[in-house]
């Protein structure tokens, strides 16, 4: 009888230690990132100027000014070069600084962290639904102390706002994937969100695809050998069917947040020409430099 007990007692052990790994890593990560957030308040306020501080700032004006005059106040769509990337961020610093009681400079700090926290979260999220709560933990910490990333997300409005947006993107393809065929509609409503605010920051948001491409070809190919043709086109017609609201719901906040790049169908395409010759000639002054 004791010895029963005993087997009873080690399993319940067995059984307990996974899931208080699991609740120390995650209560680790909320700890993580609220020690993240609590340094951010503190010391958005000694953040100085970028170089293009102003330039953007401009930009979220003329962003609002065209939603607000109906469209007829079109400056924004011929700015400097910044037409040619999504406004988002300059749009939601510029709505801020009407609210919040900081000037002008100290609410695009501000707002560059609390992006830059949404991040660090979805990384959390990432990390832990590919590899584990350790993982997600480990991924959270190594971003988050991550000079980097931590200093853009505070100063640069396109790269680290656009960083935030593709570890969204691929959150929300890793759970389409995780799910298939059938994602869920938090699956469904998360990746196209990821899809919205990754193109509508840049078209380079295309790097994804060929992750997402590469993985669904995998089971494909694994449920051809395992089912057969039949079963696997019906699978992916159901999954392909179930995933059009996020394209949809992505090209919305696409046009939302980039207006000029649905103002023409071969606008994104143009963007995507200039961007790979300004890549090419960047990196050919830098050999020479060297």
């Amino acid at each position: 009888m004791r010895a029963g007990v005993d087997v009873k007692a080690r399993r319940a052990r067995s059984l307990a230690g996974p899931i208080d790994a699991t609740a120390i890593c995650d209560i680790a990560a909320t700890t993580v990132l609220a020690i993240v957030a609590v340094v951010a308040l503190a010391t958005f306020r000694d953040y100085g100027l970028g170089w293009d501080d102003y330039t953007h700032s401009q930009y979220g004006d003329l962003l609002l000014s065209l939603y607000g005059s109906g469209f007829r106040d079109t400056r924004a769509l011929s700015f400097v070069n910044l037409y040619m990337y999504g406004g988002g961020f300059d749009m939601l610093a510029a709505l801020a600084a009407k609210v919040l009681p900081f000037d002008l400079f100290e609410t695009r700090r501000l707002i560059g962290a609390a992006v830059g926290l949404v991040g660090l979260l979805a990384t959390w999220r990432l990390g832990r639904r590919l590899g584990g709560p350790l993982a997600g933990l480990s991924a959270l910490v190594l971003l988050a102390t991550c000079p980097l990333y931590y200093g853009h997300m505070f100063m640069n409005a396109k790269d680290a706002p656009f960083a935030v947006a593709m570890i969204v993107l691929l959150l929300g393809v890793a759970r389409a994937i995780d799910e298939y065929p059938r994602p869920s509609p938090r699956t469904i409503v998360l990746a196209g969100v990821g899809l919205g605010l990754a193109f509508g920051s840049r078209i380079l948001a295309a790097i994804a695809a060929p992750g997402g491409l590469a993985a669904l070809l995998l089971i494909l190919a694994t449920e051809i050998r395992a089912t057969g043709w039949r079963a696997t086109t019906t699978r992916l017609g159901q999954f392909v069917w179930l995933m059009l609201p996020a394209l949809a719901l992505g090209y919305l906040i696409t046009g939302l947040l980039w207006p000029w790049a649905i103002r023409s169908p071969a606008n994104p395409f143009w963007t995507a020409n200039i961007s790979l010759i300004f890549s090419k000639s960047r990196g050919a002054n830098y050999t020479q430099a060297g």
